[in-house]
């Protein structure tokens, strides 16, 4: 199987052959060759054969672990997702409140797109599955967790809380791939301000639709 990015490219190093008990290890390492392919040259260049190359292994190796091109890529969306909500998990746990958590998580939604744009493209627009569509729901259930948090002195029932969520996704999502539809050089200068513009506007805003005063330094 071939694909963009495989023409030309150089003899990769043969992996030694995986020990009895070895195969997770090589699991994993065909992820991260398919995460630095995407990284480096989009979707397209995450093919089998290339990311056997990389590896260093034959195609039925990759086979082994994975039936086809879109289970792989599958996968790597999963992955995505994981990091993603791991990352916004981090930046929520510095917080000293709940309406200071709700904002570093949106902080890091925008910041973890923007660092890697061709992740974030292939979770947005990729191919999708249901097994991805689960892990993105698992994302905006902590997400949602995170509004809850910081308006549930209000009573504010659970299907407001929902739609809150939706709003907020729909702004951290457009704020994203705003930049993402424009070169680099477009983009602003200062992307920590960006991102703090964004979901300071999204979390003031979301408060004050569910009746409460944000704090002035949330």
């Amino acid at each position: 199987m071939t694909g963009p990015g495989d023409a030309g490219s150089p003899r990769a190093r043969r992996r030694p052959r995986a020990r009895r008990g070895e195969g997770g290890r090589l699991y994993e390492e065909i992820l991260d060759a398919a995460e630095t392919l995407l990284d480096t040259s989009g979707e397209s260049a995450v093919t089998i054969r290339a990311v056997a190359r990389r590896v260093g292994v034959s195609n039925p190796a990759v086979y082994l672990h994975f039936a086809d091109r879109s289970a792989l890529l599958s996968t790597v969306c999963l992955r995505v997702w994981d990091r993603l909500d791991a990352y916004m998990a981090d930046a929520g746990s510095t917080a000293t409140d709940p309406a200071t958590d709700f904002k570093n998580r949106c902080v890091a939604y925008i910041r973890f797109g923007l660092d890697h744009p061709l992740r974030y493209r292939l979770v947005a627009s990729g191919p999708a599955t249901q097994a991805t569509a689960q892990v993105a729901d698992s994302c905006f259930r902590s997400l949602r967790h995170a509004v809850r948090r910081a308006v549930t002195e209000d009573g504010v029932p659970d299907s407001e809380v929902t739609a809150l969520t939706r709003a907020v996704c729909a702004c951290l999502h457009g704020a994203v791939s705003l930049l993402l539809l424009q070169p680099a050089s477009a983009w602003p200068d200062d992307l920590d301000r960006y991102a703090d513009d964004v979901a300071s506007l999204a979390t003031s805003g979301a408060l004050h639709r569910a009746g409460r005063r944000p704090a002035a330094s949330a």
